[in-house]
């Protein structure tokens, strides 16, 4: 190991045990990531549970429709509302909600798919700025399938 890494290693350690805050911050981050995995699919079951769904069925069809993954889920939803900004979280998960409910398969990597879910949440054809961004989510979100 090279000397200078050495010595950013050590400042690193030195900053996180004589800085609690520091340390506060980096579990404040973890704890965000885990919590918004659960968000999504919370969010979708609160959505069925508006529109009549008892709570535990509510709960399994979102678990269903985000499936085993539900942190890349929830990381593939926000590329796409970041990416397209027409769509905003409510309209989202008002329409995941009726597919969750439907078990309809949603597939955020197809860069049709994404066409076909703005097009019935906007209930109009995108144009050609928004398809551009689109297809942008779309690699974006084949490339976090790896």
């Amino acid at each position: 190991m090279s000397k200078q890494n050495f010595i950013r290693i050590t400042l690193f350690i030195s900053v996180l045990v004589f800085n609690p805050a520091a340390a506060d911050t980096f579990r404040i981050t973890a704890n965000m990531q885990s919590s918004r995995k659960t968000a999504v699919t919370e969010d979708i079951a609160a959505v069925l549970y508006e529109r009549g769904l008892e709570e535990k069925a509510a709960k399994e069809r979102a678990a269903g429709l985000v499936g085993e993954d539900a942190e890349l889920f929830a990381l593939m939803l926000d590329t796409l509302l970041h990416e397209c900004g027409d769509i905003s979280r409510e309209e989202l998960l008002t329409h995941l909600g009726t597919a969750a409910l439907h078990r309809q398969e949603i597939s955020l990597d197809s860069y049709a798919h994404l066409i076909d879910l703005y097009t019935k949440i906007k209930r109009t054809t995108p144009d050609e700025k928004t398809l551009g961004s689109l297809r942008a989510v779309a690699g974006s979100n084949r490339m976090l399938l790896g």
